[in-house]
């Protein structure tokens, strides 16, 4: 008993080194991102094109756990807006983007300042720009793929689990509340937020 324990210790402890160097990569490129569009990047008038640091930052450790430990296939996550930096850095991180987009975050034609499923080439989920909607746009998707389910349109397995990364600014938005009260969430148990 005594050997499994210390197995699966020192397991734990690689894996938690591991996510710490993938956590310190994504925090690296994630900042290089924003500073290369504030300040290596021509930008003739001189105007700051922005990127939110503090923001992105400070969802380094929860977007890492997520993408690199917690998700499975299937499972579907809405990114708050000021965190697009740190997606995109894990994106290039699983090979689902390609480097040259690193230097092209608020480019023309390049990455979006806010994930966007129609902008973005590296696979979002949500988008997430108009603050309060892409918050609550996976308390919909679950709802609907449920009904699914339910009503015979799928082959009744489940779905993967519907996840929102939030922050303040999506928590001042009153449709947020009003999906966290809808009555049929309660239900639902493939639905995760991170606040």
């Amino acid at each position: 008993m005594t050997t499994r324990l210390t197995s699966q210790t020192e397991a734990a402890s690689e894996r938690d080194r591991t996510l710490s160097q993938i956590q310190d990569r994504v925090l690296w490129l994630a900042m290089q991102m924003v500073h290369h569009a504030n300040n290596v990047r021509p930008n003739p008038d001189g105007s700051k094109v922005g990127g939110h640091q503090a923001s992105c930052s400070s969802l380094v450790t929860v977007m890492t756990s997520l993408y690199f430990d917690f998700m499975r296939a299937g499972d579907r996550v809405s990114i708050k807006p000021h965190a697009s930096p740190v997606f995109h850095a894990i994106q290039f991180l699983l090979g689902n983007l390609d480097q040259e987009y690193l230097k092209a975050l608020r480019g023309f034609h390049g990455l979006q300042a806010y994930p966007s499923r129609t902008k973005d080439p590296d696979g979002v989920d949500f988008t997430t720009g108009s603050v309060g909607l892409g918050a609550v746009a996976p308390n919909f998707a679950a709802l609907s793929d449920e009904y699914a389910r339910t009503h015979l349109f799928s082959r009744g397995e489940p779905g993967g689990r519907y996840i929102s990364v939030v922050g303040d600014a999506e928590l001042d938005e009153g449709a947020v509340w009003e999906a966290i009260a809808e009555p049929a969430m309660s239900d639902l148990a493939n639905i995760l937020w991170v606040i």
